[in-house]
């Protein structure tokens, strides 16, 4: 499918950049063989640079978008191969290199493969084996763990919001998209001063900034350690109007010592594929009348989730919400759904102002992590964005539920959030 807004052409070539040339009879045989599986319809064009500096023009008409620069044999296997995964890699550790928009390269996804069934097969495995708590303990520290600074870097300055911010015009700050997304959830969560608020997944206490500074009261949940510790850190000092707690559990393992009178997950249901149990344990934490906040990236496959992105990204059962079987499974239980917005574009948006952010950020995050770790967060950024801007791929929706108890009606519809 070709973009809606195709990529620019490369402004111009680097200095030390050889002049492509099409290709021709004579090229060597992995261009050759290249360009004809490049040429499907989508796929921009661009120009190929090899180890020995000859360049060569691939893929669809026009001036190239990008250019791909093959440091090493090891770049030339990766590229040759067509994997997606191997591709991924080779970026990450050098061996390819990339003059241009990030954004318009990832448009050669459409012609690579994705085949690992043994990693697809273990991901599966591994909660039998060990346990789904344990495992997802385990899942969560390996894309939290490598420093609060690093997300720092990309994030929103003042709440540090970790999921989709709610844009009205492109024209809007990712500070300002975020600050309405907060305040879209006090008004359709119904949170005011004294309410008692369960944020399952906590992040870095984006949702406990806002709404403690209105009196909310928030517990926590997370069961990242790295998060675990600098929310415990920043709830002893907040000086904020409220009760804040962090807690350091599953959501399925968690013994609450009260009902709440709302439940919020911001960017955190990808991560529990569990619709049934949830809900289950939902009727359990929630006070009659309460309601569910959640928003997240969509699919309409369950566990379709790149290679690369289950080995580098989010291990585990991380997977796109497939929305009707969330609906079936609420249905069997107490709850209602009262809103669904179906709302990509500002998770384009806010996934394009991190992956900027991360750039502006280059040096800094390098230096932390390594260059390895930055070109990872690039590929996973950009991926993402460009996933939810292309038609059909990636949906978001912010949903709301409200339990019922049976008793007289609540007015469903004269305080409907819009």
């Amino acid at each position: 499918m070709t973009s809606p807004n195709p990529p620019r052409p490369l402004e111009r070539e680097p200095a030390d950049s050889p002049p492509a040339r099409p290709v021709a009879a004579g090229a060597p045989l992995a261009v050759r063989t290249l360009q004809k599986r490049l040429a499907a319809p989508g796929i921009p064009a661009f120009d190929l640079e090899l180890p020995d500096g000859a360049a060569h023009r691939l893929g669809g008409a026009g001036g190239p978008a990008f250019r791909l620069r093959l440091r090493t044999p090891a770049g030339v296997a990766a590229l040759a191969s067509l994997d997606e995964t191997r591709i991924g890699e080779a970026y990450m550790d050098g061996d390819l290199d990339l003059d241009g928009e990030l954004l318009a390269a990832l448009e050669l996804r459409a012609a690579l493969s994705d085949s690992h069934p043994l990693r697809s097969a273990w991901r599966f495995l591994q909660p039998l084996l060990v346990g789904r708590v344990r495992s997802d303990k385990r899942w969560v520290a390996q894309h939290y763990d490598y420093g609060n600074e690093l997300y720092f870097a990309f994030l929103d300055r003042d709440y540090r919001l970790y999921s989709q911010a709610l844009y009205r015009s492109e024209a809007d700050t990712l500070d300002q998209a975020v600050r309405r997304k907060l305040e879209y959830i006090m008004r359709v969560a119904r949170l005011g001063p004294g309410a008692h608020v369960l944020d399952v997944g906590g992040g870095w206490g984006s949702l406990a900034r806002y709404a403690g500074a209105r009196g909310v009261n928030v517990t926590m949940l997370t069961i990242s350690p790295e998060q675990y510790r600098y929310l415990t850190a920043w709830s002893g000092h907040h000086g904020l109007p409220c009760r804040l707690r962090a807690v350091y559990e599953s959501v399925f393992a968690y013994a609450a010592p009260e009902q709440y009178d709302a439940i919020t997950l911001l960017g955190v249901m990808e991560h529990l594929p569990d619709y049934p149990a949830l809900f289950k344990k939902f009727e359990t934490l929630l006070r009659p009348h309460g309601r569910v906040y959640m928003d997240f990236a969509a699919g309409r496959e369950k566990f379709a989730v790149s290679s690369f992105t289950y080995r580098h990204v989010f291990p585990g059962a991380h997977t796109p919400v497939v929305l009707p079987d969330l609906l079936a499974a609420a249905n069997r239980t107490s709850f209602e759904p009262i809103a669904l917005h179906n709302d990509r574009h500002s998770y384009y948006l806010t996934l394009q102002a991190w992956a900027l952010n991360l750039e502006s950020a280059h040096d800094e995050v390098a230096a932390r992590v390594g260059e390895r770790i930055y070109r990872l967060f690039r590929l996973y950024l950009w991926g993402g964005a460009g996933q939810f801007k292309r038609d059909g791929a990636l949906e978001s929706y912010r949903v709301v539920f409200q339990k019922s108890w049976g008793g007289p009606s609540s007015a469903i519809g004269l305080d409907q959030p819009s």
